[in-house]
């Protein structure tokens, strides 16, 4: 390592610092650290070192598609909110539970796990949190054990799923651009089939605990509130019945695009753009109100990590490392997978998921011609490791605590925490063991 590289890395490592703190915004902090960066590999550029680079390479190398993509999702389910249709849902699955806490708990859990299967864990949030609270205030029920465990259930059950979470795109598209290339629909079939029954495992072993755990909150509503609440008419939530219907169409249109879209060649982001495009013009007299509910914080966050993270590869840091681990694993699959499982975790528990798994997405794709496991390994630890020790590893969880502390309702770090960090290290431990397995299986 140069001093160029010394001082991307110094650069790198003091923006994560300071956004892990949380005294200042982190989408300010990663657009500026972008900025920084740019500002020195344009001075070396002038100054001859073969590292250097111009700003616009910099800004050229930016990952893009995975922007464009969590944009068309935010826009997508800002349309799919107003019209009602997520509303209308929320009534109809808390009615058979009529009024039992428990029953509505794992309705609700079971209803967030199908969800993160075509849904990022950042959406899936921003679509059921408020929609949690509403029925839990109106049914009397505290809504803050309900948003801990959505929150981890999403984390956890988008593992399967290509487009579940935001750092199984940028896996797989590292994957894709890689000397291997895998292409993104083989990736997809492989995450499906090798961690679908995990993630439903995961499900049968952490409802019991989470049930367990937030037993003395769970009871029965009184049976006049329960009477009031579901004698309402469900068709009562639609706002606009043109935007429901097209809402409707699109979300069965984006659940097939992604399901089978990647078997022809069709990338998820090319779906996601054309049915947020498509909603977009069938609600035309509302799109600067829909555009207007994009969470473009963390899109602009995205693009201040991408640029971090190209600056890493422009001075040769993630070679490095990818060369030390090589080093210290060499060919021994089982190594690889618990390295790959284990580490990138406990960093993810301290750090966002997404800087560790674009961090590290390179060297998952360099041990890929040992083993098509290895890769798979990073993404169930990014995954995992967005709850593990502390919520702030994955967006999801901050989405769940903000809407808790809109309606002053706190939940502390160290309540998430305590769960999180019980139900991370339980799964992280059935994970390794599946891992083996598949390792074992596939070779």
């Amino acid at each position: 390592m140069d001093w160029l590289g010394g001082l991307v890395l110094a650069i790198f490592v003091m923006t994560y610092a300071i956004i892990s703190t949380e005294k200042v915004n982190r989408t300010a902090m990663s657009l500026l650290g972008m900025s920084v960066v740019g500002v020195v590999l344009w001075a070396a550029y002038t100054l001859g070192h073969p590292d250097g680079h111009p700003f616009h390479e910099l800004v050229s190398h930016v990952e893009w598609s995975t922007v464009l993509f969590v944009t068309a999702m935010m826009i997508i389910v800002a349309v799919a909110s107003a019209s009602g249709m997520f509303q209308y849902i929320a009534l109809n699955l808390a009615r058979p539970s009529g009024g039992n806490h428990r029953s509505l708990f794992i309705v609700f859990i079971c209803f967030v796990f199908g969800m993160s299967l075509f849904f990022d864990t950042t959406s899936t949030m921003l679509i059921m949190a408020p929609l949690t609270i509403e029925v839990c205030k109106a049914l009397d029920v505290d809504f803050r054990p309900f948003l801990v465990c959505e929150s981890l259930t999403c984390n956890f059950a988008s593992i399967p799923s290509i487009v579940g979470a935001v750092p199984n795109l940028v896996i797989a598209g590292t994957l894709a651009e890689s000397p291997v290339q895998t292409p993104i629909g083989v990736f997809a079939g492989q995450l499906f089939v090798v961690f679908l029954p995990l993630s439903i495992i995961l499900l049968v072993v952490t409802l019991p605990i989470m049930l367990k755990w937030y037993e003395k909150s769970f009871g029965t509503t009184e049976e006049h509130i329960v009477d009031a609440v579901f004698d309402i008419d469900p068709a009562y939530m639609i706002k606009s019945r043109g935007a429901f219907y097209a809402s409707i169409i699109a979300m069965v249109a984006l659940i097939m695009g992604f399901g089978i879209g990647p078997l022809f060649g069709f990338e998820p982001i090319m779906i996601a753009l054309i049915v947020a495009a498509l909603m977009l013009l069938l609600t035309h007299e509302r799109v600067n109100e829909f555009l207007g509910a994009v969470g473009w914080d963390t899109v602009f966050f995205l693009v201040g990590l991408f640029g971090l993270v190209v600056a890493l590869e422009f001075t040769h840091l993630i070679e490095e490392l990818g060369d030390a681990v090589d080093v210290l694993i060499g060919d021994n699959q089982v190594a690889a997978v618990i390295f790959l499982t284990w580490i990138p975790a406990m960093l993810s528990a301290f750090l966002d998921n997404l800087p560790v798994s674009a961090v590290l997405a390179p060297i998952a794709a360099d041990f890929s011609t040992v083993s098509p496991v290895i890769p798979l390994a990073l993404v169930f630890a990014v995954n995992i490791g967005g709850y593990l020790f502390t919520p702030l590893g994955s967006p999801a969880n901050m989405v769940a605590m903000g809407f808790a502390e809109k309606e002053g309702q706190y939940i502390s770090f160290s309540e998430f925490a305590k769960i999180g960090t019980v139900l991370g290290l339980i799964h992280l431990a059935i994970g390794t063991g599946w891992l083996l397995l598949m390792l074992l299986i596939f070779g």
